[in-house]
């Protein structure tokens, strides 16, 4: 009868244990597959990151190439003056022999399209290079957080599962978390410094952006200020203010402007050149303008 008793009892642990490594291992296979929902919501969630980082990159980087195009119309305004002085001479260089050696001689200094173009270019070139070194240290630190997640993190998930195999899953789990916490501060530190980055690069931004217009306004100035003396050069030669015996054809150190609308072919009388002249010379050029 007492030998009954003890295969009873003995039956009766042996089907407890039985019972319990079926339960013990579905708790392991929970804890299993929760340990590898966690890591991958973490994955997504840093993959986020890397993205987020270079879509601001790009949205500063359009938004900066931008404000530089903007300035582009300001060319065509600028080539529209150098026309406009080039068609006041070009007419009157048809008009006399005096007027077109006067054009002649000051076209030298008269600003051309392509100068004037090629200046403009280098003020928006230098400024659309400026880009790369605004975005290159939050392309650095972007690339730097990447680097933390794919060797770093990943080195300690997989130090955590080798660790700490499957009979030994909470040990795993307290592992996985403190991976996922240093990352974690790993990230608000990257943040941090990337924020910092990215107000200096908006800052210097702006700076470019002043320099950018002050080269422009350079060209322009550079530009009618040179079309301003040509025009004075000219008019100052058509009415006989400068020496016209450097005019190609003519050796006369004496000249006499006349006004166009002063010459009448039907009167004869006209205004007398020799008029308050005390004595002549060997000749006398009429400058007519």
């Amino acid at each position: 009868m007492a030998c009954l008793k003890i295969l009873a009892v003995l039956a009766l642990i042996a089907f407890a244990k039985a019972q319990q490594n079926p339960i013990e291992n579905i708790l392991g296979n929970l804890t299993s597959l929760r340990n590898e929902e966690y890591i991958s919501a973490h994955r997504r969630l840093y993959a986020f990151n890397i993205w987020l980082y270079g879509l601001e990159i790009n949205a500063f980087k359009d938004s900066f190439l931008a404000r530089v195009d903007a300035v582009e119309f300001q060319k065509d305004a600028l080539l529209g003056e150098i026309i406009m002085a080039n068609e006041k001479w070009e007419p009157l260089s048809a008009k006399s022999n005096v007027t077109k050696d006067c054009v002649e001689q000051n076209s030298d200094t008269m600003p051309t399209k392509q100068w004037a173009e090629k200046k403009f270019d280098k003020c928006i070139s230098h400024a659309k290079s400026r880009i790369n070194r605004l975005i290159m240290p939050l392309q650095v630190t972007n690339f730097t957080l990447a680097h933390h997640y794919s060797h770093v993190f990943e080195k300690d998930v997989t130090r955590c599962e080798n660790k700490f195999n499957e009979t030994m899953l909470k040990n795993q789990t307290v592992c996985l978390n403190k991976a996922v916490a240093d990352a974690n501060a790993y990230t608000a530190k990257n943040q941090n410094t990337f924020s910092k980055q990215m107000e200096s690069a908006k800052n210097s931004s702006t700076i470019d952006i002043q320099n950018l217009h002050e080269c422009i306004f350079d060209v322009h100035n550079a530009t009618l200020t040179k079309i301003s003396e040509t025009n004075h050069n000219i008019e100052s030669c058509i009415r006989g203010a400068v020496d016209c015996s450097k005019c190609s054809g003519h050796f006369c150190v004496d000249v006499y402007p006349m006004a166009s609308s002063s010459i009448d072919f039907e009167s004869t009388t006209m205004n007398n050149p020799f008029y308050g002249r005390n004595d002549t010379s060997g000749c006398l050029i009429l400058n007519i303008f």
